[in-house]
């Protein structure tokens, strides 16, 4: 039984690898997972022959369509979140920035609906793709206000650093975390993209428990002079949305 749950267990961090980085090459994944390049191109070959990656330019991979799919009918499930669409359009029809709902499920952070904004197509995050918890106004969010840090640190030793600007450092980010906690939002300001801005807010359920996280982001000149209004429109909304979790 040792082999297939090996397979298994592997198949699963290449899909979960390209969820965070995008369309990798085989040797990519070979290099970040440690593992012989042609047992990645033997997983490769199974996932994509069951339509759960494939294959695009410059010899790359990444996960289908079927994932969008299979993230609609998972949301469908969540109870909590069927009224979030309508929300999350009202935020982009609003702000005319990207909005977005993230939850926290297994100490990552998870995009579970999402608006593109009037601006130009610049955010990625898109429903059913993990995105990284020390970096990002909906990760940073969640991070310091719905998990436990401690185990956190432990568990993701290393992080990326996108930019100059992420803080990758335990120090800087336990630093950053009191301050969201301080004011009750998370400001991103190039940390994952070059001039891209965001603000995230928490979505709380009963009791103050944080649900997700719910953010806005586009374009940092325009994003900057209309911040404070855009979060006002995220507070109002996220306000909303928790008295629609809660029903």
């Amino acid at each position: 039984m040792k082999q297939p749950i090996r397979t298994l267990a592997n198949s699963d961090d290449i899909i979960v690898l390209l969820a965070h980085e995008g369309d990798l090459s085989p040797t990519q994944i070979a290099e970040q997972l440690d593992l012989p390049r042609p047992t990645v191109y033997r997983l490769l070959d199974g996932l994509s022959s069951i339509n759960f990656t494939e294959p695009v330019q410059s010899s790359k991979t990444r996960l289908s369509l079927r994932w969008l799919r299979m993230a609609d009918k998972a949301r469908e499930a969540m109870r909590e979140w069927r009224g979030a669409d309508r929300l999350l359009q009202e935020i982009a029809e609003r702000t005319g920035q990207t909005a977005y709902l993230t939850i926290p499920r297994d100490g990552e952070a998870v995009c579970v609906g999402w608006e593109q904004g009037s601006g130009v197509g610049v955010v990625e995050v898109k429903p059913g793709r993990s995105v990284s918890m020390h970096a990002g106004a909906a990760g940073r969010a969640l991070l310091a206000l719905s998990i436990d840090l401690d185990s956190y640190f432990e568990a993701n030793p290393v992080r990326r650093k996108f930019t100059e600007h992420t803080l990758i450092e335990e120090s800087e980010l336990r630093e950053d975390i009191a301050l969201t906690r301080e004011r009750g939002y998370v400001l991103s300001d190039g940390d994952v993209t070059e001039g891209i801005m965001a603000l995230a807010v928490p979505v709380r359920g009963g009791k103050g428990r944080v649900l997700g996280s719910l953010t806005a982001s586009g374009l940092s000149d325009e994003f900057r002079e209309r911040q404070a209004e855009i979060l006002e429109v995220l507070k109002d909304v996220a306000d909303r949305l928790a008295n629609l979790a809660s029903v």
